[in-house]
């Protein structure tokens, strides 16, 4: 799904929207700078991020991804829209049933996520979507089902608030040594060399 130009825009409107959520100019800032402009932060957090959110879960929960309401404030709430579509497109092609979600459909489901969980952040939402993708919460028949998504979200803010309790409790233990993925590199460091790589296109 390509961004429009003009769908970069109207950041007043979800600032208003956000209120209780509302992200500091210096995680606005720090956003930017990180992932640069809207367009180059789509095609950071990709889908493909997925499986690295789901391998590296305390990074997922604990790390410096923006919150749907920084993405929304920060680069217009359409952005935000777009990058959630994005995913549920993502489970559209993945769902082996006959009858797929329409985009009208994607865009009504994006704007009721980021209106319910505006707190979530992107690392987050990929960690979901991993899941549901897993089969963690069941399956599609004969649709890909908003209900089914939006019940599925809920039974991972279950998940969510006993995981991210047990990574963010101080570790009394010894510290230990990062442990490499299979892949051999970690979250973190796979988002840097995206981004690393993202820069360098850009300069081509």
């Amino acid at each position: 799904m390509n961004i429009r130009p003009q769908m970069i825009t109207e950041r007043q409107a979800a600032e208003s929207s956000y209120s209780k959520w509302q992200p500091t100019p210096q995680a606005l800032a720090d956003m930017r700078k990180r992932y640069g402009d809207a367009q180059s932060f789509l095609s950071i957090f990709t889908p493909d991020l997925q499986i690295a959110a789901a391998r590296h879960p305390e990074r997922t929960y604990t790390g410096t991804a923006p919150t749907l309401a920084t993405i929304a404030v920060g680069y217009g709430e359409p952005v935000a829209i777009v990058w959630i579509c994005i995913q549920l497109e993502n489970v559209n092609l993945f769902a082996g049933v006959k009858e797929k979600m329409p985009v009208s459909r994607q865009k009504e489901l994006s704007a009721l996520i980021l209106t319910e969980y505006p707190f979530l952040k992107a690392s987050e939402m990929l960690l979901f979507f991993h899941r549901l993708k897993c089969g963690r919460y069941g399956r599609f028949y004969g649709s890909v089902d908003a209900l089914t998504i939006t019940t599925s979200l809920l039974q991972f803010m279950d998940e969510r608030r006993k995981e991210s309790v047990r990574y963010r409790q101080p570790d009394t233990a010894a510290p230990a040594t990062t442990t490499p993925s299979s892949s051999g590199i970690t979250y973190e460091e796979y988002l840097r060399l995206k981004e690393q790589k993202q820069q360098h296109h850009e300069h081509e």
